[in-house]
């Protein structure tokens, strides 16, 4: 080990052992340049690969308007769908009931469905920089008061590769809702 000051059995020993301890020292700054190196590196990664799952795709909702029909209130919500990558997007839809990819965390709305006679998966695809938009019916509970109601949509990105087709789609992983972005929240 290498010291600053030397205690008197160090007298003895020869030339060579300042210079294995200025040796020494400098593979241990090394060794901590190297490690302090790797967790810069490591934290960066986590941080940026966090914020930017975020950032890649956006669902924004704006107030929409509000519908009776059959003694039924819904209020229709214009749903924005917008891929902020540099690649086209490619996700699952159904044909008919595109709406069970939505959902509400609102527990006085929900996301109305549709009767369909044929109905299977299909694959849609977003180019970079582009939106789609869809029009939400959500049925309003009749026991709300609409000018107190605060809420927000999700869509479940469920995402494709170029090589899967439309009857790769699993539906079981579509009910599980693993990858839902949220929108904006508004209120009535």
């Amino acid at each position: 080990m290498c010291l600053t000051e030397k205690p008197r059995f160090f007298i003895t020993q020869s030339r060579k052992a300042p210079e294995l301890c200025a040796k020494e020292n400098k593979t241990k700054e090394n060794m901590i340049r190297i490690i302090l190196t790797i967790a810069i590196l490591l934290f960066n990664c986590l941080t940026f690969s966090q914020t930017a799952k975020k950032e890649n795709y956006t669902l924004t909702i704006i107030r929409g308007k509000v519908a009776k029909k059959n003694k039924q209130t819904f209020w229709i919500t214009p749903t924005t769908l917008t891929n902020n990558t540099k690649d086209t997007l490619r996700y699952y839809s159904m044909s008919c009931s595109w709406q069970i990819f939505y959902s509400v965390d609102s527990n006085k709305l929900q996301v109305e469905g549709k009767d369909c006679d044929k109905n299977i998966p299909t694959i849609l695809t977003l180019a970079p920089g582009k939106s789609r938009t869809v029009e939400i019916r959500l049925l309003m509970s009749s026991k709300i008061n609409s000018s107190k109601i605060k809420f927000k949509i999700g869509f479940n990105l469920m995402k494709v590769s170029s090589i899967q087709k439309e009857l790769d789609y699993d539906f079981k992983e579509q009910q599980k809702k693993n990858n839902i972005i949220w929108s904006n929240i508004i209120s009535r």
